[in-house]
């Protein structure tokens, strides 16, 4: 397991095949979602390989990191900074996020935009809202997993659902939030359009949590931008279809283009 120092807590992080040992390699941050952790990436992480350099980690309050979790977006993107400088890295990024970690992902680029040379955004929006039962079930623990299993598109086998479920257990709010990173402040429709980096924009075809029309719309709002939309996938569609997801992934890196099974738009 590898960890590093951040801001006086201890942060968990993901980098199977190590860090580029010329300066500009360009790495891969997987940012996982609200409740996540660095486990979601496993699946996709298995379909690449050492020419590649993905690092996935937990979040403040997330996983095996230390801490609370932050309590805005801001906080959280200011976290990422800090962190990729603890790593040595100073050539541009390609971002993935998942979900919240997509708009963290939204905010990093408008914040930080020589940090990002490409972004790629998966089951999010430019503004989430959190169900209220999704806040109190974060400060006390008491998860409804009944509720979170229809966050899955149909057939997808339970030791999947289960990989994903299993790290909502993990997640730390203080008992006085009124909010969860402060996403319901958050509305980035408008700011969004002044991003002009290559974008990959993922969603799965079965998402009831972000509904596919939310990546259409951030499709529609981010200029060099592509949408593709995973078939038989809901909202942890890296989980659910690792291998299409990577494929994609890993032909946007490399400035390539794949259509298969997946539909694609172009702004």
């Amino acid at each position: 397991m590898s960890f590093i120092q951040v801001a006086n807590r201890k942060v968990y992080y993901n980098a199977p095949f190590g860090l580029p040992s010329q300066g500009d390699r360009k790495i891969m941050l997987l940012v996982h979602g609200a409740g996540g952790s660095s486990r979601h990436w496993e699946p996709m992480l298995a379909q690449f390989d050492a020419t590649e350099f993905p690092v996935a980690l937990d979040l403040p309050g997330h996983g095996a990191s230390e801490g609370y979790v932050p309590d805005s977006i801001d906080a959280v993107v200011e976290f990422l900074n800090v962190f990729l400088n603890r790593l040595g890295i100073e050539h541009p990024i390609c971002y993935v996020g998942q979900s919240m970690g997509g708009l963290i992902g939204l905010q990093f680029a408008l914040a930080y935009p020589d940090r990002v040379a490409q972004l790629v955004l998966m089951a999010t929006s430019a503004r989430i809202q959190l169900h209220p039962d999704f806040l109190q079930q974060a400060i006390t623990g008491q998860w409804n997993y009944e509720t979170l299993r229809q966050s899955f598109a149909a057939e997808i086998p339970k030791n999947v659902k289960d990989l994903v479920l299993s790290e909502f257990q993990y997640t730390l709010l203080q008992a006085d939030a009124s909010d969860f990173m402060g996403v319901s402040r958050v509305d980035l429709s408008s700011a969004v359009s002044a991003l002009r980096l290559p974008t990959l924009i993922l969603t799965g075809d079965d998402d009831v949590i972000i509904s596919p029309r939310k990546s259409k719309m951030l499709q529609w709002q981010i200029e060099n931008s592509r949408l593709v939309t995973i078939p038989n996938a809901g909202h942890y569609l890296h989980v659910e279809q690792p291998a299409k997801v990577a494929a994609e992934i890993q032909h946007f890196v490399k400035g390539d283009r794949l259509v298969s099974a997946s539909q694609s738009q172009e702004s």
